[in-house]
């Protein structure tokens, strides 16, 4: 580990302590949940890195058929799978709340299915991958795959503007739903989640290619 990735994990480290103790001692009690609306800043942020991961995922596969280059490809297969990690998460951090607050774990409520199907529809980007034996095909098939795949994510996203739906909208065009000591730990609590993400995207990046190098020098051997 380089000094820049010491200082980046110093740095993740502080950050998600100082997110816990916000999270769940700082932060006042929701009225109507009690403690149990905690679930909030695992939830929130879990699906905020889910929507971010897959951006970046798309974004590669777009770069790898412009340009055919690789390590493109690399970083859209492992942002997918982190997404599909994050938004496994979210998905049951969400039916937590949902059992909380509506007493049921799943109500097919708009917001739960449209995430639900973004969810099966990078399962299906994965489980091509992994039936495509030919690198380069494999990279363009999955490459449109992610793209078309990719629709799922706004739908999951403005699902709640678009149908009548249970589920709370913390921001709206005018102000939050949340005030004073929630707004803050939320934002710490997204903040490291992030930093955990990047750090296991750039990690996973690292494995990636040192998998790659193994496998071509078998090739030559054999």
């Amino acid at each position: 580990m380089n000094r820049q990735d010491q200082v980046f994990v110093i740095a993740a480290v502080f950050v998600n302590v100082v997110a816990i103790y916000d999270s769940y001692v700082l932060a006042p009690t929701e009225v109507h949940m009690g403690e149990v609306y905690r679930i909030f800043y695992i939830h929130v942020p879990s699906a905020w890195v889910c929507y971010l991961s897959l951006g970046i995922s798309v974004a590669s596969s777009i770069l790898y058929l412009a340009r055919r280059g690789v390590k493109y490809d690399r970083v859209a297969e492992i942002a997918a799978v982190l997404g599909l990690i994050y938004g496994a998460v979210a998905l049951l951090t969400g039916s937590m709340w949902s059992n909380a607050a509506w007493g049921a774990y799943w109500s097919w409520d708009p917001r739960q299915t449209a995430t639900l199907i973004l969810w099966i529809a990078y399962l299906g980007y994965v489980s091509l991958r992994l039936s495509i034996s030919n690198v380069e095909r494999r990279g363009v098939v999955g490459a449109v795959y992610n793209i078309l795949a990719f629709a799922t994510v706004p739908l999951s996203y403005f699902s709640i503007q678009l149908w009548v739906s249970l589920h709370p909208i913390i921001v709206t065009t005018t102000e939050l739903s949340i005030t004073g000591g929630m707004v803050e730990a939320l934002i710490l609590s997204t903040l490291a989640a992030t930093l955990v993400y990047l750090y296991l995207l750039r990690l996973f990046y690292r494995v990636r290619v040192y998998e790659d190098r193994v496998n071509v020098l078998s090739l030559k051997e054999g």
